[in-house]
């Protein structure tokens, strides 16, 4: 079973991350739409980082889960139409 936690305000604490592990990158990533890539055939959401390092973070989540994050932050400031 799929699972993100979804933090509705992470200003000031990043959810309570420790500071001193955070590799914090501006390069762009991908995000990927993988058509049967959950255990059940529906669809999956996969974020794709290259650390400065070289190595790969791969992090997978439900396509539900990922539009019910989407739903809740549109509820909170709207919906954004600008890149």
């Amino acid at each position: 079973m799929p699972s993100m936690r979804i933090l509705m305000n992470a200003e000031g604490s990043l959810g309570g991350i420790d500071p001193s592990k955070i590799i914090h990158t501006t390069e762009p990533f991908t995000v990927a739409t993988l058509a049967g890539g959950m255990e059940s055939g529906t669809p999956s959401v996969a974020f794709i980082i290259t650390l400065p390092d070289g190595r790969v973070v791969l992090a997978e989540t439900s396509l539900a889960l990922f539009q019910e994050a989407a739903r809740m932050f549109a509820t909170r400031f709207g919906w954004v139409n600008e890149i």
